[in-house]
């Protein structure tokens, strides 16, 4: 951006603007140059502020059920490397997790020859903030691990750590679908199902950083019951293993998601009256919650994305039964549009500090060429 639009988009003055860029210029962060083409062609074009990809990255970490993904990114945005695995039996536990992940983010600082200045951390689980403990994460088996920490020790480095669906709901909320709306609820479904929700343009957190667990929402008093103790939660309707149990209880044979949600949009029958029933179930619970907060939209991800995609007529029904008349005020329903968006939530994360005081950027440095575990 010039220096011109960064006044207007913030409200500071250009004096004010010069000076801020002059200091990220200085420490490496920014560069400035010549637009290829002048909008106007008469005087001299306005230089541009632009991020300077390599300069700096953070370390942006999702660990999901089944997959570990590591990346480095920069300050633009950009993905410089990644390394990812599978994970499964001892692999999973959070020790082995937290010394795979230092050891794939010295490679990645190693191969990119930027500064790292901070590592964000994806965990579909309830999160105590600022500590970095994964106080409850069923489908990783994990309870009080303290994640921040077992990162901390192994890499010295400033570790923030979030649940996965408020970091998805942080990316489209700041890159994504989710852009210019003040009040969003993000409902994520991977292996479970969670949320994330923006009021007033912020992450709404909570007294301990719980909040948005929407997926433990009860929606049937007598359903069936959770691993979370609680009956007909809302993720034992529209999580993946329960969309897959209707759809073997509709006669689809070894069901799979990416075949279910394949046969529904080629029009099959079965697979799409399955869809839409998860689509009700999804709706009667974005029900509950638009009574609460009233969002202006509502993003899915994950497979719920494909539910909306394929169901939004059934979904609507059951948003629309679910609301008392008054309330039916008309809401956006919104496919999620970053395929990663948790990885680029933590990535998010990781940058908060370092862009709220960029003159400490020192501070937030790790030299591992000095790490002890390195023999440095």
């Amino acid at each position: 951006m010039s220096r011109p639009d960064l006044a207007r988009s913030t409200g500071l003055n250009r004096s004010t603007i010069g000076a801020l860029v002059g200091d990220l210029v200085d420490l490496g962060m920014v560069t400035q140059r010549t637009p290829e083409r002048h909008r106007d062609g008469a005087g001299r074009p306005p230089y541009l502020v632009v991020p300077c990809s390599d300069a700096v990255h953070v370390i942006a970490v999702d660990i999901d059920v089944a997959r570990v993904q590591v990346a480095a990114v920069g300050l633009s945005g950009a993905v410089l490397g990644r390394v990812e695995w599978r994970a499964s039996g001892r692999d999973r536990s959070a020790v082995s997790v937290a010394d795979r992940v230092a050891a794939a983010s010295r490679d990645l600082t190693a191969a990119t020859g930027g500064t790292r200045v901070g590592i964000g951390v994806s965990l579909p689980a309830m999160i105590d903030n600022p500590r970095g403990i994964a106080v409850y994460a069923p489908n990783l088996q994990w309870s009080y691990e303290p994640v921040g920490d077992l990162l901390r020790e192994r890499l010295g480095d400033h570790v923030v750590v979030g649940n996965d669906a408020d970091l998805a709901a942080l990316a489209e909320h700041r890159r994504g679908v989710a852009v210019g709306y003040t009040d969003v609820v993000y409902v994520l479904g991977r292996v479970g199902v969670g949320g994330g929700v923006i009021i007033g343009g912020e992450l709404l957190r909570g007294s301990r950083g719980y909040a948005g667990e929407i997926g433990h929402m009860s929606v049937q008093a007598n359903g069936p019951v959770c691993h979370c103790g609680n009956r007909g939660c809302l993720e034992e309707y529209v999580g993946e293993a329960a969309i897959l149990r209707a759809a073997g209880a509709a006669g689809i044979v070894s069901p799979e998601m990416d075949t279910l949600f394949d046969r529904a949009e080629a029009g099959d029958e079965v697979a799409t009256e399955v869809v839409a029933s998860i689509g009700q179930w999804l709706g009667r619970g974005l029900s509950n919650i638009s009574h609460v907060l009233n969002p202006a939209a509502i993003v899915a991800g994950g497979h719920l994305a494909d539910v909306l995609r394929l169901a939004e007529p059934s979904l609507r029904i059951g948003l629309q039964r679910g609301m008392v008349t008054i309330g039916r005020a008309p809401i956006t329903l919104l496919q999620g549009q970053i395929r990663e968006a948790p990885l680029v939530g933590a990535a998010e994360l990781a940058y908060e500090q370092l862009l709220a005081a960029p003159d400490l950027v020192t501070s937030f440095v790790h030299n591992d060429a000095a790490d002890p575990a390195l023999g440095g």
